[in-house]
C-alpha cells in the first residue's frame, strides 16, 4: 500500500479513534527524512546571511569515528581513552581513541519513529569508582510510547574488551503522546543531581498544553536524586530544595518548565544550565534555566508571542534567539575549555541541525538577562548537526547525523 492510500485510510478512521491516535499514526508513517546535498565536507566552510558580517573563527573538522545516526557523544569523567556514542537505533558504541577500534557495547530495543530512539547518556559523577551510567530512550510499553530513564552498571570500565552493561534499573517511565519532541538528554549537575530534559509531548503548537501545565512532567526540566526513595517506594528521590516541593498542582520533580524541545543542554563552568530549545515557526532560542522559572512555551517563542495577545513579561526570556533566515533547528553545545583554539576559549559553541552552521558566543554574566547580540561564526558545514560532545581536555566534538561521522573541532 503506498503512502497516499495509507493516508486516506487514516483519515477514514477519524470517527473511530481519537485525534491523538490519528496524529501519532500519521507522524509514525510520514516521518521526515533529513539529508543535506553535496559533499559532506569541503576544503572550507562557507559563510552566508548574517554570518558574512560577523567575526569569523577558522576551524577544521577532524574525523574521529564513524557510526550510524548518532544522537549523543559522551566521555567518561577523568582521564579515559574511551568515547561513547549513542545511535538512534539503540546501539551504545564504545570507541577506544588510542587503538582506534570500536564495538557495540550494548543494544536497547527502542522505538525509532520520528524523533524517538536511544537519546541520552550520562556517567555518574564518581565514575569509574562508582561504575554507573544513566540512559534515556523511547520504547513501547502497553502499546504506548514511553520515555524511559534507566540506571545501568558498567562492568570492567577500564577494559575495552571486557567492558559490558548489566543491571539496568528503571528510574522513570513517562508516556509520550506523540513520537516527536522527546528531547532525551540527561546530565549530572555540579550539585550531584540528575537533570532530565523533556519536550512538550509533540505534534505542533503543544495541543495538550503541556508546556504550561506543571502537573505533568512533559515540557519541563526535571531534577532528581538517583538514589531510591524507600519510604515512598520510588526508584529515585526528589531533592529537598527542588522549587515546587509541596506546591499544589506541580510535579515536585520539575526544576523549570515552559519548554518545547530542549535538544541538548550542558552546564557552563560557572554552574549555570544552558539549554537550546527548538522552536516551531519562527525562532530558535538559548536559555539559562533557573529553579522554578517558566520559560513561556507555548505562549512565547524566543522573545516573541507565539499565540495572539500573550504577555511576554510573564515569562523568563531567553538570552539569545535566531530566526528562520539563519537556521531551522538549534542543537545545543558546550563552553569550550580547551587550549588549541584560543578564539573559542570560554565561548559557548552551538549549531543548527538543518543548516549545518556552527556559532560561538559569550554567555551573559550571572544576573544579566541578555539579549546577547555579538555572535561569532565558525561557518556553515554540509552536516546535519545532531549533537556535540566535550572531552576531559575541554575539546569539542560534533556529530553528523547523515553520515554518522564524529568530528573533533580543531585549529586548521
Amino acid at each position: 500500500m503506498n503512502k497516499f492510500k495509507y493516508l486516506i485510510l487514516i483519515l477514514s478512521m477519524v470517527s473511530f479513534v481519537s485525534c491523538e491516535d490519528i496524529g501519532r499514526t500519521f507522524m509514525k508513517t510520514f516521518s521526515r527524512k533529513y539529508e543535506t546535498t553535496g559533499d559532506v565536507l569541503g576544503s572550507k566552510p562557507i559563510f552566508i546571511s548574517a554570518d558574512v558580517s560577523r567575526k569569523q573563527v577558522s576551524i577544521a573538522l577532524q574525523e574521529v569515528v564513524k557510526t550510524k545516526e548518532p544522537t549523543d557523544i559522551q566521555f567518561p569523567p577523568g582521564d579515559s581513552p574511551f568515547l561513547f556514542v549513542l545511535e538512534k537505533s539503540g546501539n551504545l558504541i564504545l570507541f577506544d581513541r588510542q587503538s582506534k577500534v570500536k564495538r557495540v557495547l550494548h543494544t536497547w530495543v527502542v522505538l525509532t519513529d520520528s524523533e524517538e530512539g536511544l537519546l541520552g547518556l550520562s556517567f555518574h559523577p564518581s565514575y569509574p569508582k562508582e561504575p554507573k551510567a544513566y540512559v534515556n530512550y523511547v520504547k513501547e510499553i502497553g502499546k504506548k510510547d514511553h520515555t524511559v530513564v534507566s540506571e545501568i552498571l558498567i562492568q570492567n570500565p577500564s577494559n575495552f574488551e571486557a567492558m559490558k552493561v548489566t543491571n539496568e534499573r528503571v528510574l522513570l517511565s513517562i508516556e509520550q503522546p506523540y513520537p516527536n519532541h522527546n528531547a532525551g538528554q540527561l546530565v549530572f549537575g555540579p550539585d550531584g543531581f540528575l537533570y532530565i530534559g523533556l519536550g512538550d509531548g509533540g505534534l505542533r503548537a503543544d495541543p495538550k498544553a503541556n508546556g504550561q501545565n506543571p502537573s505533568t512532567l512533559l515540557g519541563s526540566m526535571l531534577r532528581i536524586d538517583t538514589r531510591p526513595d524507600i519510604a515512598n517506594k520510588r526508584e529515585y528521590s526528589i531533592p529537598k530544595d527542588n522549587p515546587f516541593i509541596g506546591k499544589k498542582g506541580h510535579k515536585e520533580e520539575i526544576f523549570a518548565y515552559g519548554i518545547r524541545n530542549p535538544w541538548r543542554f550542558s552546564f557552563a563552568p560557572d554552574g549555570r544550565l544552558v539549554v537550546a530549545d527548538v522552536g516551531q515557526d519562527k525562532y530558535e532560542e538559548l536559555d539559562i534555566l533557573e529553579a522554578g522559572k517558566n520559560y513561556g512555551w507555548n505562549q512565547t517563542e524566543g522573545f516573541h508571542c507565539f499565540i495572539d495577545d500573550c504577555n511576554v513579561n510573564l515569562y523568563t526570556k531567553p538570552f539569545y534567539e535566531y530566526g528562520r533566515e539563519e537556521g531551522q533547528s538549534i542543537t545545543g553545545g558546550y563552553v569550550y575549555t580547551g587550549s588549541e583554539i584560543s578564539e573559542l576559549k570560554g565561548k559557548y559553541v552551538f549549531g543548527d541541525f538543518i543548516q549545518g552552521k556552527i556559532w560561538a558566543l559569550t554567555l551573559p554574566k550571572p544576573g544579566e538577562n541578555g539579549p546577547v547580540t555579538e555572535v561569532m561564526s565558525l561557518g556553515k558545514w554540509n552536516l546535519l548537526i545532531s549533537t556535540f560532545g566535550r572531552d576531559a581536555e575541554g575539546d569539542l566534538f560534533v556529530a553528523d547525523y547523515q553520515t554518522g561521522k564524529i568530528f573533533k573541532i580543531v585549529k586548521p
